[in-house]
């Protein structure tokens, strides 16, 4: 392979690896938004409902009694078809309300009661759904806490339709940067090569070094010329040699 063919090739990968590179950066900055947008659309509706629960509790309400509730999960399930399930526990871990109506009485997850002392909004992900839960408080403290199943099935949609956005929009792009990076390697190959390759025609007597040429060209000029008048005094001498042996 010559030294152009290496340039071009060297600059062609290092370009499209260049928009590879941007491309994968983008898809994480891009899923990391994803993430961050499903994060607060949950956040909002736990925040609805943990309002909800407090203000009743507030009055004296025990959370036996918050019969909202279970019609505030409802629609919110039914309204988000991402949301599988949205249950309000007591300290305890026995699920009150939930819009799985089978769940409602039964233990919840135990990690869900150890999350109970964190602060602001948890969150677990197993099988293809991903938990996010909180809290709410009354005058004593810690009243229990509320878990919001989503499915992760549409934020992997979204991922793959992005991933396929990407690849279709940096294939071509990396294909025309490689032409382009390629296509410069050899303009620039060309014009640092075209003096050498000048002096080498001059050398070999193919062509002679006129005034435009450069101080390069000029010199291969004359040593050329230098080789001329030297070959020549080299072949008078030869025939002054034969001259004086056809005499003898």
């Amino acid at each position: 392979m010559t030294f152009v063919s290496r340039l071009a090739l060297l600059l062609a990968a290092s370009v499209v690896a260049a928009v590879v590179a941007t491309a994968v950066i983008a898809f994480g900055a891009s899923e990391r938004v994803s993430q961050e947008i499903e994060r607060a659309r949950v956040a909002n509706l736990l925040a609805a409902i943990k309002q909800n629960a407090e203000a009743s509790l507030s009055i004296g309400l025990s959370l036996d009694q918050i019969a909202t509730l279970q019609n505030r999960i409802e629609r919110e399930k039914a309204g988000d078809p991402s949301i599988l399930a949205i249950e309000v526990f007591n300290p305890s871990g026995r699920a009150v309300y939930s819009t799985d109506v089978s769940v409602a009485g039964e233990t919840v997850a135990g990690d869900w009661v150890r999350r109970l002392s964190v602060p602001g909004i948890w969150q677990t992900t197993e099988r293809g759904e991903t938990v996010f839960g909180s809290h709410f408080e009354n005058d004593l403290g810690v009243a229990g806490g509320i878990a919001v199943t989503v499915s992760d099935e549409s934020h992997l949609n979204r991922i793959d339709r992005l991933a396929v956005d990407l690849i279709l929009r940096a294939a071509p792009l990396a294909f025309i940067a490689a032409l382009l990076a390629a296509g410069a390697a050899l303009v620039f190959a060309y014009l640092i090569t075209r003096p050498f390759d000048r002096v080498a025609q001059i050398l070999g007597g193919i062509e002679v070094a006129g005034p435009d040429d450069g101080d390069l060209a000029r010199l291969a000029g004359q040593a050329r010329a230098g080789w001329t008048a030297a070959e020549a005094r080299i072949d008078r001498g030869l025939q002054q040699l034969g001259a004086l042996d056809d005499a003898g």
